[in-house]
């Protein structure tokens, strides 16, 4: 009897044992594949983040060549044709010559344009604010809907990439609703604290479901506007109000 319950004591010893391994070995696995995970994610943001930081320096190289090169080489041609026009005297080809300033003129504005929107100035200067008010202007004299921008970042610091891609992911969400949900009234708000930034956008569109949209159609805008969000750990809700589509992004430290 003493022999058995010894063999006893030491089968439920050696279960103990075999099973406590088991379940070591197991937690091992599950940390080191959740650890691997976490590497894996943290290198896909790392990539991601300096693809957007590519991108961005490159929007800022083109934007200086824009304005320092062909901007100042239209000018030069301005200049060359208004001296050409003054000594002009046969009145048809007086004309051409305006038109081809009237053009140029155009040509120019057209640079000047592409510049900003490549790379806003007010953006590093003044901040993403400023730059908003600037780019909501030049929507306001381009198109028939209204765009109202209210509340401040004091209480909130952003850093250059951060205000790079907030400014990036709205103008891809305002360009979105003015080609697809044809709105009339485009309302952007800012809520900030020492902690926390809630940028709410809001229009009369189209009701249109950003999510579903995103799964369905593969688009390369949405793709751009989630990939800016995970760069700078933001996120994104969108809900549906009395007709009003609303985005809320939201940023904590």
């Amino acid at each position: 009897m003493e022999i058995t319950q010894d063999i006893k004591t030491a089968f439920i010893l050696g279960t103990g044992i075999m099973l406590f391994l088991v379940f070591g070995l197991l937690f091992l696995v599950l940390f080191y594949q959740n650890h691997f995970m976490k590497m894996k994610r943290n290198e896909a943001n790392l990539l991601l983040q300096t693809a957007l930081e590519s991108e961005k320096r490159e929007r800022e190289r083109i934007a200086i060549d824009l304005h320092d090169g062909v901007q100042g080489d239209l000018n030069a041609l301005k200049f060359t044709l208004a001296g050409l026009e003054s000594g002009v005297v046969d009145p048809k080809f007086k004309a051409h010559v305006q038109l081809l300033q009237s053009t140029l003129q155009q040509t120019t504005e057209n640079v000047r344009v592409i510049s900003q929107k490549l790379m806003p100035p007010l953006l590093e200067q003044k901040g993403i604010k400023a730059a908003l008010e600037v780019y909501f202007d030049f929507l306001q004299s381009h198109s028939e809907a209204t765009f109202v921008l209210k509340g401040d970042l004091n209480a909130f610091e952003l850093s250059s990439h951060e205000k790079y891609a907030l400014f990036r992911l709205i103008q891809e969400l305002i360009q979105n609703m003015l080609k697809h949900g044809h709105v009339s009234k485009v309302e952007l708000v800012f809520l900030s604290y020492a902690k926390e930034l809630q940028i709410s956008i809001v229009d009369d569109g189209v009701s249109f479901d950003f999510f579903s949209a995103l799964e369905l159609r593969h688009s390369g805008g949405l793709q751009n506007i989630i990939s800016r969000l995970k760069s700078i750990g933001a996120v994104m809700k969108q809900v549906t109000k009395d007709g009003f589509n609303i985005y809320i992004i939201q940023i904590k430290r």
